[in-house]
């Protein structure tokens, strides 16, 4: 059997983190986040731009690393401007996502990047500079970071958007909001092939419209005191 690759795309705060934990618990699957092989101690970034070299060594990296998982993949935002790349090398390669709602993904974007601004070419000024991350996102001639935020996302969504509909055998996107249903687990791993013993009972979402609930709840506490 050919190994499966799959590529995880998504804005990045929408529900990456909770894909990768729900694909990595399956048999016979070998899925990183954002790079992270903890077995080996690397971390594997790529730059949003020209950085198809270090790009095509990192999936080749993968797909040889495991003799034993037969589906094998990573998730990163900054995959996104070499998708169309990675279809023509690797036909049969999927690539999935979790779509979540602007505001939300901007809103946890601010608080999440406090003191940095990944989306402006700052050069230090104002930010501060974060080697490891500022490469992986695209930059904008915007200097207020919330702005900037919602461009990159409705560009990111447009793109995505293209890609769906340009090649619907490689590319399918799913709802954040649907995520933790068995069937959307299922479909996922139906558009993967995946023919192996499924878990997909199991919840691997947190509650994130919980969450911001109790955190605007904690905030409005702070006010009155």
């Amino acid at each position: 059997m050919e190994k499966q690759l799959i590529i995880s795309i998504g804005t990045g705060r929408s529900g990456s983190a909770s894909l990768s934990s729900f694909l990595s618990a399956q048999e016979s699957m070998l899925f990183l986040h954002e790079g992270r092989l903890e077995k080996e101690k690397i971390r594997k970034l790529i730059k949003w731009e020209n950085d198809e070299e270090e790009l095509f060594k990192w999936i080749d990296f993968l797909v040889g690393y495991d003799d034993e998982a037969m589906f094998v993949g990573d998730t990163g935002m900054y995959f996104l401007p070499y998708i169309e790349m990675i279809i023509n090398k690797y036909n049969n390669v999927k690539v999935i996502g979790l779509e979540r709602d602007k505001d939300e993904v901007v809103e946890s974007f601010i608080k999440k990047t406090e003191g940095r601004n990944h989306w402006y070419d700052h050069g230090g000024k104002d930010w501060k500079v974060d080697k490891k991350w500022d490469p992986c996102f695209p930059k904008y001639q915007i200097k207020e970071k919330r702005k900037a935020i919602e461009k990159y996302y409705d560009e990111y969504i447009s793109k995505t958007n293209y890609l769906k509909i340009k090649y619907p055998d490689n590319v399918k996107i799913w709802n954040l909001l649907d995520f933790n249903k068995s069937k959307t687990k299922n479909e996922i791993l139906d558009f993967i092939s995946y023919d192996k013993k499924r878990i997909v009972d199991k919840s691997f979402k947190k509650n994130t419209k919980i969450k911001s609930q109790v955190e605007s709840i904690l905030n409005k506490i702070k006010e009155w005191f």
